[in-house]
């Protein structure tokens, strides 16, 4: 029977495949390919299908973080944190592209299980269970925070940029990527819809019900609070309803 399902899984990934690739580019260019996709979904076939839902929704909105760590992480980086991993999911697109040791780490048990199961025989990759705003930060040429900041106060989103620089290594870069209030139709339209998301409990942790997303300008003051300086900043373009904004910095050299 688990031979059976695990054959319809796999038929059914084959047809959904191409039109996850295709809704991709909705939200912005990357370098993610079909096979990409393909491997990815593979990765998850274990899963049940509420979860496997939440996951191909977060597959179609990988396209301009990939395009993003692919020009600003060095392939020469030797250790890759992703602080809020999720089911994984770039944890394992980055494992695919470098060699580098990459640690997720992720609140919600569920998702930490179904992260390490997907991660199965990629002996280069490793999941664990930690609150960011509560643990120790690692250290890592490259720690990556997509979409977790928004979750947290302004103090704590200080106190978490503050331990990131102090994990960067020398060099390290620091990817931010969250959402921003620009522009506004689009910045109405998501803080609706991460409300409605949090008060069901989507992502599976206790969050606070109304997400703490800033304006540019206000990011940037906190990115500068924290001793990190921005070396790029990039506003996400795309035709979906969601202002997503990638910040690339780096510790900032006191003399």
């Amino acid at each position: 029977m688990g031979i059976e399902r695990s054959q319809r899984r796999s038929a059914i990934d084959s047809v959904i495949a191409p039109v996850l690739y295709r809704l991709s580019y909705l939200f912005g260019e990357g370098p993610m390919a079909l096979p990409d996709v393909r491997w990815l979904m593979n990765r998850y076939t274990h899963t049940a299908v509420r979860e496997r839902v939440k996951i191909w929704a977060r597959l179609i909105c990988l396209q301009p973080i990939l395009k993003a760590i692919d020009r600003h992480v060095p392939d020469t980086a030797e250790r890759l944190v992703d602080l809020g991993s999720g089911y994984g999911l770039i944890s394992l697109m980055a494992a695919l592209r470098r060699k580098a040791r990459i640690l997720g780490i992720e609140a919600s048990p569920v998702r930490v299980a179904i992260a390490k199961m997907a991660a199965r025989e990629l002996g280069q990759v490793t999941f664990q269970c930690g609150d960011v705003a509560q643990i120790p930060v690692p250290p890592g040429d490259a720690l990556l925070l997509i979409d977790i900041l928004s979750y947290f106060t302004d103090e704590t989103q200080g106190q978490i940029l503050a331990a990131c620089a102090d994990s960067l290594k020398p060099g390290g870069i620091l990817l931010i990527k969250d959402n921003t209030t620009v522009p506004q139709w689009k910045y109405r339209y998501v803080n609706v819809e991460e409300r409605i998301k949090r008060t069901v409990g989507v992502y599976g942790v206790t969050a606070q019900i109304r997400p703490n997303h800033h304006p540019p300008e206000l990011w940037r003051q906190l990115i500068r609070s924290a001793n990190l300086e921005v070396c790029d900043e990039i506003l996400i373009e795309s035709v979906v309803p969601y202002p997503g904004i990638i910040y690339v910095c780096q510790k900032l050299e006191r003399g």
